[in-house]
């Protein structure tokens, strides 16, 4: 397995995650949303880190746009990820900021895997790709820990 894939099986993951929320009630949805949070602030750090930086040296142009919009939409995901944190669950608004989040995240993620993900394979190597899978796991454990000591303070 090459990071790549890695990364689709995460995104599949990030939606069975995100149904879970809509579908909880008080402390579990809570419980569950910092728990896709940290997932997902790990994912986006982890291909900051490992993917992006390696793609972008390798491109121009749109392509190099492209790789610079992932990492825009990844702030646009923390961002309403925060505000959701700092709303009360038993506010009337929190539904509809996290149907925000997931209508943010499932761009993403789909962009990611129609144009970014076709790219990067361009760019790098299989070998190259296969040799980032264990700094990617590496570097998203890492942040996912952190965020969750976060989200417990």
């Amino acid at each position: 397995m090459d990071v790549l894939d890695h990364i689709l099986e995460e995104h599949e993951k990030f939606r069975e995650m995100a149904s879970a929320v809509e579908s909880s009630e008080g402390k579990d949805k809570i419980k569950l949303f910092r728990q896709l949070y940290a997932e997902v602030k790990g994912h986006h750090e982890a291909e900051e880190h490992v993917v992006f930086p390696d793609v972008k040296a390798q491109v121009e142009g749109e392509d190099l746009e492209l790789v610079k919009e992932m990492v825009e939409e990844h702030s646009l995901g923390g961002y309403q990820f925060s505000v959701l944190e700092r709303t009360s669950v038993e506010n009337d608004t929190w539904d509809a900021k996290f149907t925000v989040l997931v209508e943010v995240l499932d761009h993403h993620m789909e962009e990611e895997e129609q144009e970014f993900i076709p790219l990067a394979r361009e760019a790098l190597s299989k070998s190259e790709l296969e040799a980032k899978l264990q700094a990617f796991e590496d570097t998203m454990k890492k942040y996912v820990a952190e965020m969750q000591k976060k989200l417990k303070d």
